[in-house]
């Protein structure tokens, strides 16, 4: 669980199963580079913003990767940049996201996508309107699970980046910029 804002988290690793990141900090800021993740379901969930730049979604089973609760006064949930989205042997059937909260928002951008994503990409879950409310989203991504026809009525092909500029995103108010902070090193280990 992370309930912090400006939280930077670069070459980490994090392993679990469902609710592998818990994004808790409702408006907080965090910036994930080059991490590995893995999970089952929903593995990446909560109110956060947050954005994951060359990153490694592993799905261990069918599920669900993301499930953003995103709050309806933000303007970005979860963005995906030049992540992979790679699978365990055997995994057939995994979705990009799911809302969690009505106004749930999760974009994947250039993102690689193997055979494992469905053709549906995104799951309205129980919500009997997701259009409505939800914002998901996808953008030049490659693989044999991208699909720039998506059968789902709430879910966008972008054409233009100018809203995505990771930097502009991050830096808020106060001016915040974790990508090009890389002389602070912490290592975590949670058990």
């Amino acid at each position: 669980m992370i309930s912090a804002d400006r939280v930077s988290f670069k070459n980490c690793r994090f392993e679990g199963h469902q609710d592998t990141i818990y994004t808790y900090g409702m408006g907080d800021r965090l910036y994930f580079s080059h991490c590995y993740i893995e999970g089952t379901v929903d593995y990446i969930f909560g109110w956060s913003l947050a954005i994951f730049d060359h990153c490694q979604l592993h799905s261990l089973a069918d599920g669900y990767i993301t499930a953003p609760s995103t709050a309806e006064c933000q303007k970005h949930g979860y963005l995906f940049y030049d992540c992979q989205l790679t699978a365990a042997p055997g995994v057939q059937k995994v979705y990009l996201s799911r809302p969690w909260r009505p106004y749930a928002q999760a974009v994947f951008i250039r993102c690689e996508e193997g055979k494992h994503i469905t053709p549906a990409g995104f799951d309205p879950w129980d919500k009997k309107e997701p259009a409505r409310t939800t914002f998901y989203a996808e953008y030049d991504c490659t693989g044999e699970g991208a699909n720039a026809n998506r059968p789902c009525s709430f879910t966008k092909q972008l054409n233009d980046l100018s809203d995505y500029d990771m930097r502009q995103i991050l830096a808020g108010d106060d001016g915040w910029q974790p990508i090009d902070d890389s002389n602070i090193v912490m290592r975590v280990r949670v058990f």
